[in-house]
């Protein structure tokens, strides 16, 4: 918790050093904040793979790291406030007095604006604050949910949380035999930030945290996303109640996947592509267009981190980057084609042409350089995890079994079009039979009329059938109708009527739809998979249910009207204010009431929440070994068998220096342990491969769902 505090002191820290000039861009603060979240990131994931290379990731070199950390942002805050305070005009020879001038007048200035935000935010109408008490209610549940409750994810057992105990012991997050491969070819952003964790700590009580302050950044970047796209106060309040009301998002805050974390990082890029043509006052003077000749090579610099971020914690994300760094390109290529500055006096109308054109050049070779820039900052972040993987699999995107179990293998239209019906499907149920079944049953109809076969195995995953009930807060499935349908509406809404940014941004967010579709197989845990669209949809929702109230409050004279348009406002504000509010009091498996409360569960008892019958096995198992004092224990296991909880069962060994090596490999070129060479093996699911692996004479102990093996006593 203490590492928590001190990077929650560097975050504002580092902001206000990187806080944009007065007038730059909309909503300054915000962006500020975007900008220090992708530095700090961006470091977090260096620092690892810098270590990685000296195959030095310790306490040691994650404590020096901040403690360099903390100095340059120390360094960075003093020159900003340097710079800030200096008087300007002021004269030579009483910089005293003019420093004390600035700082009168800058602490009026301050006075001023607190008193007009008081104001405003007094005169706000009760349903404003209503909404806001209820974010501000479902933020603090969620938080009591992160802070005191254990990981319990199946995901987090199976592969997030053990590659991280894997990376600690061999001091690097270089490839290791596994049986596991997720624990290995899939993208170790977040898990590089948990590590931090795990480090400095010593175990993982703060996990949580990650993805419920990624959350909070998400809601945040969408609200200045709203604000980049025209939305008043009203609109950026509608965003996030949006954002906080919606299952998947509340359940993931308290949770140690990591979708919400890589939609944290879409949001930032988004927010800071929208910043290339909502930048006030092009026309506002010199000063103006100083900031925005400066703007490319900063903007670089954060799209470059953003891009590099999303890639390395998880692919899918890029299908909504690569349009809106596409939008990125073309405005700023238009905008330079377009830039024309007067002739000065004296100068031929050729020579001015001439001149105009150099410029334009000039300025879209900047332009490019900028776009080669975001590209060579990405890959400077994701780069060492694909080369890792290119030299392990043969691939940079990992395995061939990993890109045919999860990826779409056809090019069919039809299959398609299915594949992406059932996505919009999963993600719009709802608890009530006659619609959920009544959409099933269209797509399963329309398949049928096409030809196809509604599961077919090159859109589907594994044996997974559709359709499933998702409309239940699980955490792996909970359906988003109302956010789904509100931006569906939005959408549409920016299409029809929207100004071009407006519409360019819906394209935006339709392509990275379709690009779903077409490479990402139909899963009955596919909403978490889509986690980013929800989070660029809310601001589109966000402006539309503006736009409503606008219209409300304009249509007094019609009273019939405006009943029906407050009656359903108020109606979709209450059910998604209740979906919130039961999703964190009986959301799974982590919640704040009934019978599996975090609040009547033991430590152990919350871990294995999902599988409470395995708690015993894994503990009879744990302590039979442990009292043999191993210095090397043996695992066997199946590719969805729970790991994490020998490392939890074994936290002390561990930390005494007892190693929890893999006797099963997956991985080309990593040889698994020799089983001779272990002092005891310990066994989740797989157990007859467990039994062929035992050395004769060993004594083997079948549990049921787990067992264990040892050697025979002198």
């Amino acid at each position: 918790m203490l590492l928590v505090l001190w990077l929650l002191v560097q975050l504002p820290a580092l902001a206000y050093a990187l806080r944009p000039r007065d007038g730059a861009v909309l909503a300054p603060v915000r962006l500020a904040v975007v900008r220090a979240a992708l530095v700090l990131g961006a470091y977090a994931v260096a620092v690892v793979e810098a270590a990685t290379l000296a195959t030095a990731l310790t306490r040691t070199t994650i404590a020096v790291a901040w403690a360099v950390a903390t100095a340059a942002v120390i360094a960075a805050v003093l020159v900003r406030c340097v710079r800030d305070l200096a008087p300007e005009g002021g004269r030579r020879g009483q910089p005293l007095d003019a420093l004390r001038e600035e700082l009168r007048s800058r602490r009026g200035a301050t006075r001023r604006t607190w008193r007009r935000t008081k104001s405003a935010a007094a005169a706000a109408p009760a349903w404003q604050w209503v909404i806001a008490c209820v974010v501000a209610i479902l933020a603090v549940s969620v938080a009591v949910l992160a802070i005191g409750s254990s990981p319990n994810n199946f995901d987090s057992q199976t592969y997030h949380l053990p590659r991280i105990e894997h990376w600690v012991q061999n001091a690097g997050a270089a490839v290791y035999p596994t049986a596991i491969h997720r624990q290995v070819d899939l993208g170790p952003g977040a898990e590089y930030l948990l590590t931090h964790l795990r480090l400095v700590s010593g175990g993982d009580g703060a996990y949580h945290l990650l993805q419920y302050f990624a959350g909070v950044g998400a809601a945040l970047a969408a609200s200045r996303i709203a604000a980049q796209l025209g939305g008043g106060p009203v609109a950026q309040l509608a965003t996030v109640f949006l954002l906080a009301t919606t299952p998947e998002v509340l359940l993931q805050a308290s949770s140690t996947q990591v979708d919400l974390v890589a939609a944290a990082w879409v949001a930032c890029l988004a927010t800071v592509v929208l910043d290339e043509f909502t930048r006030p006052g092009d026309a506002a003077g010199a000063g103006t267009a100083v900031l925005r000749a400066a703007a490319p090579h900063s903007d670089a610099l954060y799209l470059g981190l953003a891009l590099g971020l999303i890639a390395v914690t998880k692919t899918t994300g890029l299908l909504a980057a690569a349009p809106l760094l596409l939008i990125w390109g073309i405005g700023r290529l238009v905008r330079d084609g377009r830039r024309r500055r007067p002739c000065l006096c004296g100068r031929s109308p050729g020579r001015c042409s001439r001149a105009d054109g150099s410029r334009a050049w000039q300025s879209r070779a900047a332009t490019v350089a900028a776009s080669l820039a975001v590209l060579a900052l990405a890959l400077v972040l994701v780069g060492p995890f694909l080369w890792r993987m290119q030299q392990t699999f043969g691939h940079p995107l990992g395995p061939d079994m990993l890109r045919e179990s999860i990826g779409v293998q056809t090019a069919d239209p039809r299959l398609l079009l299915v594949n992406a019906l059932r996505i919009a499907q999963t993600g719009l149920d709802t608890p009530l039979p006659f619609l959920s079944d009544a959409f099933a049953a269209l797509v399963n109809g329309l398949a049928s009329l096409m030809g196809v076969d509604v599961n077919d195995p090159r859109i589907t995953f594994g044996s997974t059938e559709f359709p499933v009930p998702a409309w239940y807060p699980d955490e792996d499935r909970a359906a988003f109708p109302l956010t789904g349908l509100a931006t569906l509406a939005g959408v549409i809404w920016f299409a029809v009527k929207g100004p071009g940014l407006r519409r360019a941004y819906a394209a935006a967010l339709v392509f990275a739809f379709i690009g779903v579709a077409c490479t990402v197989s139909w899963q009955p845990w596919v909403n978490r998979l889509v986690m980013f669209l929800v989070v660029l949809g809310a601001p589109a929702a966000g402006l539309l249910a503006a736009s409503l109230v606008r219209s409300v409050a304009r249509s007094l004279a019609e009273r019939r009207r405006r009943r029906v348009a407050i009656a359903f406002v108020t109606a979709v504000a209450v059910v998604a204010s209740l979906a919130g509010v039961l999703t964190v009091a009986y959301g799974f498996p982590r919640r704040l009431a009934g019978t599996w409360s975090v609040f009547t569960l033991t430590d152990l008892e919350e871990r294995f929440v999902r599988r409470l019958e395995w708690l015993p096995q894994y503990e009879e198992a744990a302590a039979a070994v442990a009292a043999r004092e191993p210095e090397r224990i043996g695992v066997v296991q199946g590719n969805d068998s729970w790991e994490y909880p020998w490392w939890v069962l074994f936290r002390d060994e561990v930390e005494d220096g007892m190693a929890i090596v893999a006797l099963q490999s997956v991985v080309p070129g990593e040889e698994p342990a020799d089983p001779a060479s272990v002092d005891a093996i310990v066994c989740a699911e797989d157990l007859d491969e467990c039994r062929g692996l035992t050395p004769e004479g060993w004594e083997f102990h079948d549990l049921g769902t787990v067992a264990y093996a040892l050697p025979p006593q002198a």
